[in-house]
């Protein structure tokens, strides 16, 4: 099927869709205008089996998480309005040449394990499975938002809903098709993302590793930390 884009259609009689602003994944991403509060919201599109997954996001409720406003069905697709976050994501940062200092690398590391307690601890529990900087959005202001919840896994143990997250951050289970305990998982990811931002490097991935591939330790790649 071709994909037809939203552009200029209007959602519910009251989101007008502006332009994508982001691809990929399980969904794009719209930038919409609210006609009755003029507000800018974000429109996250997903195919309808996913609807399940798309009601239990609008459950979650952190300061460090995109806030769910209104949810829609149409035709094949289902449809979350979410809060607009107008910023960049770590790895745009990074790219940029921003060097951050050990106290934003510090509050990064506190604010991001804290969004990931909070979701392992929901009913069902809520397993990220891909985080990496280019899911981390710092706002101007310093607001760090976790996003794209296309690689989450809900409740334990399942293994139909292994995640394969992304090469250089997906832990060693994620390559495989099994259960796994998703907590350890968002951990691993977490360990990723701190190198990343520590040495400028990707991490490489694991399962080269498990082939006695090795991991350049943090300060050898640059000797100030």
């Amino acid at each position: 099927m071709i994909p037809i884009s939203l552009t200029g259609r209007i959602l519910k009689g009251r989101y007008c869709i502006l332009e994508k602003i982001a691809g990929g994944g399980e969904g794009d991403i719209y930038l919409a205008r609210d006609i009755e509060l003029g507000t800018l919201w974000a429109v996250k599109e997903l195919p309808l089996e996913k609807k399940r997954e798309a009601k239990l996001l609008r459950l979650l409720n952190h300061q460090g998480l995109p806030r769910i406003m209104d949810y829609l069905e149409k035709e094949e697709h289902c449809y979350l309005v979410m809060e607009y976050i107008q910023g960049k994501n770590l790895e745009e940062w990074i790219k940029e040449g921003k060097v951050f200092s050990p106290e934003e690398i510090l509050r990064i590391g506190m604010e991001t394990a804290g969004i990931l307690k909070y979701l392992h601890h929901c009913t069902p529990p809520v397993f990220y499975g891909d985080l990496k900087p280019g899911n981390l959005m710092l706002t101007e202001s310093g607001r760090l938002y976790l996003v794209d919840f296309g690689s989450a896994v809900f409740g334990y143990g399942q293994e139909q809903n292994v995640c394969l997250g992304t090469k250089g951050y997906a832990a060693p289970e994620q390559y495989a098709v099994a259960e796994f305990d998703g907590k350890y998982t968002d951990i691993y990811g977490l360990g990723a993302l701190f190198y990343r931002v520590l040495t400028g490097k990707t991490p490489v991935p694991a399962n080269l590793r498990r082939m006695n591939d090795t991991l350049p330790p943090a300060h050898t790649v640059d000797k100030e930390i």
